[in-house]
């Protein structure tokens, strides 16, 4: 934001610099302080990221922070870290699991959650899907932020493997257990099946749509219903 452009405007004044890198966009409007740099510096933007580490950075590509600032995404960006970060195998499977209406188990939740991350976040991913401005009350329900995907991965990897195929299993004794082993609290544990949950239904919303459903009602089509 703000900061950002006065921290650029500091380094021009003081240094012949060439280019500038943009790091956090995600926390930005839409990558809208990109346009403020330019104008106020005449450098370019070489590279941008949701993130501060070197995994994060991307090179800066004009079209594409348009299309965020208009509210329209950045698909192809998406699909890039997609690739980068998915392991192929495991993305067919999930893909066989999905198309057949079977939903998916804690198993594939932590590993959504590890490629999400890999991806930039819940934040950055938002800001990279079209039409996200018309379902972000239903998105607030999944409650799924960046800071809780850490504990949501260690209250995963405290079960057992037999828990994470069926989460069923998870009494009130199990549920403790799990929580004196990921230093959670059982109030964290139901939140994380409650997401699964949505997160299991949307998944069987994109079998029952198919691609065609899924081009023309988009991501509103996979949001639970407003309660």
């Amino acid at each position: 934001g703000q900061d950002a452009v006065n921290v650029a405007k500091n380094f021009s004044d003081s240094l012949n610099i060439s280019g500038i890198i943009l790091t956090r966009i995600d926390g930005d409007g839409r990558g809208g302080a990109a346009l403020s740099m330019r104008a106020i510096t005449g450098c370019p933007i070489k590279f941008i990221g949701n993130g501060e580490g070197m995994d994060s950075i991307e090179p800066f590509h004009p079209e594409r922070i348009a299309n965020r600032i208009l509210g329209m995404g950045d698909v192809v960006s998406l699909v890039e870290k997609a690739k980068a970060a998915m392991d192929t195998k495991e993305a067919e499977k999930l893909a066989r699991k999905v198309k057949k209406g079977k939903g998916f188990d804690l198993n594939d939740m932590a590993t959504q959650l590890t490629q999400m991350r890999k991806m930039g976040g819940m934040d950055g991913l938002m800001g990279m899907l079209p039409g996200v401005s018309k379902v972000k009350k239903q998105l607030a329900q999944v409650n799924v932020d960046d800071r809780s995907i850490a504990h949501l991965q260690a209250i995963i990897s405290s079960m057992t493997p037999d828990e994470r195929a069926n989460p069923k299993l998870l009494n009130g004794s199990r549920k403790r257990r799990i929580a004196n082993g990921s230093g959670t609290s059982v109030q964290e544990i139901n939140r994380l099946l409650k997401q699964f949950k949505q997160m299991n239904l949307m998944m069987k919303r994109v079998g029952k749509l198919g691609e065609k459903g899924l081009a023309r009602q988009g991501l509103q089509g996979l949001m639970p219903p407003m309660q």
